[in-house]
């Protein structure tokens, strides 16, 4: 028969989940740029956390990412991740903090005098102590995952939007990345390919990696993402909560 508990015992204590990614009262403009704009901004993203970040369909999101990497710098406020922050110039560290970070961009992010396969393992042949052997081998299970053929030889200008869109997802995916930042991944690519990019999400999300999904309020509200998916929306300058996935 097993013993009573003793009720004067203390409770059990649940481990603070490690914080990937806080923006603390931001602020944020480009004025270049029909940009997303921030006021006194919040957000928290914990490790293993998946999160949608709804945008008005006007706005522009590549300047406002390139500020939660510490390419930009916030008018005020402050971005942290993995705990550390993005000021000073301790460019060496700053370098390694965005090695842990994978990205899919708006736009245009490809090196054009280098082919595919050498802008995908870029960052993780120079920013990581992995053997080349080691990242071909990862290299060819994303191929594989992702039923696309071998990316070596093809320049990013000769190949099709759909399948040069996938080869971003597999350089954001290499190295089991901290954090995952996603600029409409799905722009050029067929709808029959969602269910494989969140099986991928989910894979990484059990490993511990933070993801944050940006597009447009619409495009979103067209998706069906996980059930604790996390949901933000861009309101009045804000980062709203807007659903907890159901926690």
């Amino acid at each position: 028969m097993d013993a009573n508990p003793n009720e004067d015992d203390p409770p059990v204590q649940t481990p603070a989940r490690r914080e990937v990614l806080v923006l603390e009262n931001v602020s944020f403009r480009d004025p270049t740029r029909q940009s997303l704009t921030l006021r006194d901004a919040n957000l928290r993203l914990h490790e293993g956390e998946f999160a949608t970040l709804g945008i008005p369909i006007a706005a522009e999101c590549r300047s406002f990412t390139s500020m939660l990497q510490g390419l930009r710098m916030p008018q005020q406020g402050r971005i942290s991740f993995d705990g550390k922050n993005w000021e000073g110039d301790d460019f060496s560290q700053h370098d390694w903090m965005r090695s842990r970070i994978g990205r899919v961009y708006d736009g245009t992010a490809w090196i054009e005098n280098l082919n595919i396969y050498e802008n995908v393992t870029l960052s993780e042949r120079h920013h990581t102590p992995r053997t080349i052997d080691d990242i071909d081998r990862e290299l060819r299970e994303w191929c594989d995952f992702f039923e696309i053929d071998d990316m070596r030889g093809q320049r990013p200008a000769f190949v099709g939007k759909a399948f040069l869109k996938i080869c971003e997802w597999i350089r954001a995916l290499l190295g089991s990345p901290l954090l995952l930042l996603l600029e409409h991944p799905m722009r050029s690519v067929p709808r029959t390919r969602f269910d494989q990019l969140i099986k991928a999400l989910r894979m990484m999300t059990s490993r511990g990696t933070a993801v944050l999904w940006i597009g447009r309020e619409n495009d979103l509200d067209d998706l069906t993402f996980p059930e604790q998916t996390l949901h933000y929306r861009a309101v009045n300058n804000k980062l709203v909560l807007i659903d907890e996935g159901g926690q």
